[in-house]
């Protein structure tokens, strides 16, 4: 259910007052005859006084397609007047475009500058309420009254810009509309390039189901030919147009329109029989469905014709007819006027936009320096930040350079420590060698027993003294001999067992484990070693989570602390702790170093 509109009392009066005048002043120069001012009309205005926008606006359409022009117009000046009133923005567009289809009705009957002052009016009514999309429709029209005016320079710059908007939003329908009427007046200005640039965008229209466009295409096709001189070609293809605008029972304009061009086209061939034929068809097309301005060029094309075979009679017949009607339908002065008055308004809109743009360059200006005092303050701080970046990046280089040293060294350390224990047993052989050989020379002094080589030696009492001090460090050593074997248990428990990875793995324990106490254990350690119990034992336990950590193959999906665990730490903190002062890195950086080998 569609919604009313309300109108109080004072609108109405005012609204009919209205109508009735501007129907009074229309009626006479238009000669609109389907209606008179009588009982009929009053009861129209009363009818239609209280309808929804909508509703007058579909009854007025309606009229339209059914070529009721002059009842149609009544609807659609009904809805004009409806303009001065305060509506909503919605009503107000529609009452934008009904001066727009006015417009049509008034062009449609040889009102030319008449239609243009609505053409013009229903556009700024539409733009006042920010309407877009049907301002391509409103451009097109103007552009078509500009052209008949012989203003081809405006009428041209309108249809462009109808064009564009058309594409803008999508409007299929006026696209190629305003497509046809620019490649039509480019071709009549002898412009055939551009003709034939603005009818190649035709073509996707071609196959169109639009009867309309299949005929724009085939019109615009025989002008061009025309244009270029191509007379033979055009006659063929405005043939086709006419007879598919005949069988489609298309408008009268555009059978009129083909019959104009044939005679052109035949008079360029001077086949004067054809010539006749379609100026005689075209005249009675125009004065049949009243095209006042093909009716225009009808006679125009009489006195030309006429004039070149010298039956100046007729052709001076025909001027006068073409003078007359010319000064019916083309008031020139009063174009002048209308497009003076448009200027006007737009040269006013244009300072009140140039007013505004001043406020809003101050406005801007505000803005800049507003903008440039933040930036500079963000630069700034921006340039704080990078020196400080700057600086944590380069001792952050510095740092890993540092780690990368100390990550070198230690793992040569490490991997050279199987090296270095084997050296260390190869030494501790060959001391145990020594001492047996002292063994023997002890044996030997005791037992009086001397070489019988001729080179034995004669014990003279400086000889005998070396001898007998040989002896006694070899006996001084031998008093190692205990510590030696305790330092090889310690070695074949830490190097042959895991026993060190258990988290109360201690002194004592190890001291169990080799058959001593604690004192002679930590004693040796201390010696042999230059370490503590708990630096001796925490360096084994890292050098194995280091070989763990690289041995991806066992403990490859191992977490750093699930290793930490394995080699006897309690805590991860501990482990790295310990890891950092052993290996120089964090456990973290250590494996990432090996995934980088």
């Amino acid at each position: 259910m569609k919604n009313f509109m309300c109108i109080n009392s004072r609108h109405v009066l005012c609204l009919q007052l209205g109508i009735i005048i501007s129907l009074f002043l229309f009626f006479v120069p238009v000669q609109i005859k389907a209606m008179t001012f009588g009982k009929d009309y009053f009861n129209l205005v009363k009818n239609t006084l209280k309808v929804p926008t909508d509703d007058v606006m579909k009854k007025a359409d309606e009229y339209f397609e059914k070529n009721s022009l002059d009842t149609a117009f009544i609807y659609y000046l009904v809805l004009c007047k409806r303009a001065d009133i305060d509506l909503p923005n919605e009503e107000r567009q529609q009452c934008a475009i009904a001066f727009l289809k006015k417009g049509n009705i008034l062009y449609m009957k040889g009102s030319y500058a008449d239609a243009l002052n609505s053409y013009f009016t229903g556009l700024r009514i539409y733009k006042e309420g920010n309407g877009k999309r049907e301002i391509s429709r409103f451009y097109n029209n103007i552009g078509t009254i500009f052209c008949l005016y012989g203003d081809f320079g405006n009428g041209l710059g309108y249809y462009k810009k109808a064009y564009n908007l058309s594409r803008k939003y999508k409007d299929a329908i006026n696209e190629y509309k305003v497509l046809a009427n620019i490649t039509m007046m480019t071709a009549r200005l002898g412009k055939t390039k551009e003709a034939r640039k603005y009818h190649k965008l035709l073509i996707k229209f071609k196959k169109s189901k639009d009867k309309e466009c299949v005929f724009m295409w085939k019109f615009c096709m025989g002008m061009i030919l025309y244009s270029e001189k191509n007379s033979i070609q055009a006659i063929q293809v405005l043939k086709e147009a006419v007879d598919y605008a005949q069988k489609n029972n298309l408008t009268p304009q555009y059978i009129c329109s083909s019959y104009q061009m044939l005679y052109k086209s035949y008079s360029a061939l001077k086949d004067d029989r054809m010539m006749l034929k379609y100026i005689r068809l075209y005249k009675e097309a125009a004065e049949k469905y009243g095209i006042m301005h093909s009716c225009l060029g009808v006679y125009m094309d009489y006195a030309d014709y006429y004039d070149s075979v010298k039956d100046y009679k007729l052709a001076n017949h025909y001027m006068k007819l073409y003078l007359d009607t010319k000064d019916s339908i083309l008031n020139f002065q009063e174009f002048e006027t209308i497009k003076n008055q448009q200027f006007v308004y737009e040269m006013a809109k244009y300072d009140e936009y140039i007013s505004n743009l001043h406020e809003r360059e101050k406005e801007r200006m505000a803005t800049i320096s507003t903008q440039r005092n933040f930036i500079f303050v963000i630069t700034v701080v921006v340039l704080v930040v990078s020196v400080l970046l700057i600086i944590v990046y380069r001792q952050k280089k510095s740092i890993d350079k540092s780690y990368n040293n100390l990550f070198v060294v230690n793992r040569d350390f490490i991997k050279n420590q199987n090296v270095l224990r084997v050296r260390m047993h190869e030494s501790m052989a060959r001391q145990k060698e020594l001492e047996a050989e002292v063994e023997r020379m002890r044996k030997t002094i005791d037992n009086g027993v001397c070489s019988r080589n001729e080179e034995i030696i004669r014990c003279d009492s400086d000889t005998c003294d070396d001898n007998v001090e040989k002896v006694r460090n070899a006996s001084m050593r031998m008093s190692g001999d205990m510590r030696n074997k305790l330092l090889d248990a310690i070695i074949d428990i830490m190097e042959n067992t895991t026993e060190f990875c258990n988290y109360d793995f201690s002194l004592l324990r190890l001291s169990t484990l080799v058959g001593s106490n604690s004192k002679y254990v930590s004693m040796v350690i201390n010696d042999n070693f230059q370490k503590s119990f708990k630096t001796y034992v925490n360096e084994y336990r890292i050098h194995l989570a280091c070989l763990r950590m690289s041995d991806t193959e066992n403990y490859g999906s191992f977490t750093l602390n699930a290793i930490a665990e394995s080699v006897g730490f309690k805590s991860y903190s501990a482990f790295v702790d310990v890891f950092k002062k052993t290996v120089g890195i964090t456990p973290s950086l250590y494996k990432e170093k090996l995934k980088k080998e």
